[in-house]
């Protein structure tokens, strides 16, 4: 689905929609009904997979009730997009068998690990994936230093090394004014570290949807601690698909010298820029559509429901203790 302009109001990306300016979220019939200064924009529910709000918004008690009995899930950010909480529909599609599973895989160390590895791994081939195909080298996996950690505080820090390698390697093919220079968060320390925040949250709040849409839980993961945020569980899918969604598609970006400088704002860091929001946005939603063939089910899928695939996968493992192979692109 195209991406639908909202006159400063939002983007619509697929089933998606992302706020990205400030207003009063009410409900008007069967619709939410989001109002600012400048104009007032519908939103039937039955179109809805999930809202992500990315500014300054307000909640009428008519519209929560409504987005909760249209099982909506709203992820919250703050306008230059960190993460400050979730709305969830209570229980919905949760299993209790299900969460009892995951739950004693969670504690039980040597399990627990086990899935944390895969993630890091799976993380570790793609990134080596988005660099070779830019020509930046060959990225060691460091497989036997993931698989030799005999803890997730340890194989965090095995991962953090991956990740500080394969920066450097993309700095080497990048130009001038977008190098990298190490990973900055809070604040961003410039251009391509902006991308990356915010793009990294855009795809946060899509893997939470996805979740929601399994029998899993959000709040119960593995990498990551499970008290670390709502969706803590989401932290751990992300590493899988951050090189090959988002990082391709900053790259992309870069390289067709598709952003420029009116596309940050300088404010004690580097942010985007409504402009530049719009662009990073626009290019996530067309990233999203492509498609990948799995071999699984024989045809091709888009990225959005290789993600479904992945947590399904994840399920299986869990429930059935079926093996759990995380997805490595093939390009």
């Amino acid at each position: 689905m195209a991406v639908v302009m909202l006159n400063f109001v939002g983007v619509q990306m697929s089933d998606i929609y992302y706020l990205i300016k400030s207003g009063t979220l009410s409900k008007s019939s069967g619709s939410i009904v989001l109002k600012n200064e400048v104009e007032t924009v519908e939103i039937p529910t039955e179109n809805v997979d999930m809202i992500a709000i990315f500014g300054n918004v307000t909640f009428t008690t008519p519209a929560l009730s409504l987005l909760a009995d249209s099982k909506i899930p709203v992820i919250i950010f703050t306008e230059r997009g960190w993460y400050i909480s979730s709305i969830f529909p209570d229980n919905y599609l949760q299993s209790g068998y299900v969460l009892k599973r995951q739950v004693e895989f969670s504690i039980d160390q040597s399990r627990r690990l086990e899935i944390a590895k895969l993630f890091v791994l799976g993380a570790s081939k793609n990134m080596r994936r988005v660099v070779a195909r830019l020509g930046a080298g060959n990225l060691p996996t460091n497989q036997a230093k993931i698989n030799s950690a005999r803890t997730i505080q340890e194989l965090m820090g095995v991962e953090g090394n991956i990740h500080i390698n394969y920066l450097e390697r993309l700095d080497t093919k990048l130009p001038s004014n977008f190098k990298i220079n190490g990973r900055s968060r809070q604040p961003p320390g410039n251009p391509v570290n902006a991308m990356m925040s915010y793009l990294y949250s855009v795809l946060y709040g899509t893997i939470t949807s996805e979740i929601l849409r399994t029998h899993l839980s959000p709040s119960i993961s593995f990498l990551h601690e499970s008290t670390e945020r709502r969706s803590s569980l989401a932290l751990d899918v992300n590493e899988i698909f951050r090189p090959i969604i988002c990082d391709r598609i900053i790259l992309k970006l870069i390289n067709l010298k598709m952003m420029n400088d009116g596309d940050f704002i300088s404010d004690s860091g580097i942010y985007l820029s409504a402009i530049g929001k719009r662009k990073v946005l626009e290019s996530f939603d067309e990233k999203m559509r492509e498609t990948v063939f799995v071999r699984g089910l024989g045809r091709n899928v888009s990225l959005r429901r290789l993600i479904r695939l992945e947590l399904y996968k994840l399920e299986k493992h869990v429930l059935d203790d079926v093996p759990y192979k995380p997805y490595v692109t093939r390009i």
